[in-house]
């Protein structure tokens, strides 16, 4: 099934209103880093102001809003099917080490970009604050992620081996979001390891 979804093309910031971001203040923008793909619930462009798209999330909410405007010459709209990516559960699988997830990345392409690698969803699934099931968490302490959605991740920089290598808990990967909050946070959000894949940006 094709679905309505925004892609980032490259780092930018969606905004309560479509003019100047340095119009703004902080509470009003978003800062979103290239590669990152959400699913929408719908889209126009503004009468009278057909540079920026309006937006309305798929579930998620960034400073209380879901409703956003994006300048259009730094995203694409697509409608596509959903292409699966090879899971973190299928990763781990291959190798000996069961408590991480090696992600190859030769080092030597990446020059100075920061965000390179993203959790790709495959199926509608929760994002949490610990490793257990979604059930038994609060509001605050999960969010529901859309499939289709590709959320870019803040790591180190691999290795000598070109590796980088992401924490694996209770069949869950333990990730970090680059330039971006979710409910309050960025850092040490799990997903199920069956639920998401990961790529590299670009």
């Amino acid at each position: 099934m094709a679905l309505n979804r925004i892609v980032f093309t490259i780092d930018t910031v969606i905004k309560q209103e479509p003019i100047q971001s340095n119009q703004l203040p902080s509470n009003r923008l978003q800062n979103i880093p290239a590669g990152t793909t959400f699913v929408i619930q719908s889209y126009s462009l503004p009468p009278g102001n057909n540079d920026h798209y309006k937006i309305t999330l798929e579930n998620i909410q960034f400073k209380g809003f879901s409703n956003w405007f994006a300048f259009a010459g730094h995203v694409q709209i697509i409608q596509e099917p959903i292409v699966v990516a090879t899971t973190i559960e299928a990763v781990v699988n291959r190798q000996t080490e069961k408590n991480v997830a090696r992600i190859a990345v030769d080092r030597n392409t990446l020059e100075t970009q920061q965000g390179f690698l993203k959790l790709v969803f495959n199926v509608d699934t929760f994002i949490k604050r610990q490793p257990i099931d979604s059930n038994v968490l609060n509001d605050q302490s999960k969010q529901l992620i859309p499939a289709g959605t590709e959320l870019v991740l803040s790591t180190s920089l691999p290795d000598s081996t070109n590796t980088v290598r992401l924490p694996i808990q209770d069949s869950h990967v333990r990730f970090n979001l680059d330039d971006i909050e979710i409910k309050g946070f960025s850092r040490d959000w799990y997903a199920f390891i069956k639920h998401v894949g990961i790529q590299r940006v670009g």
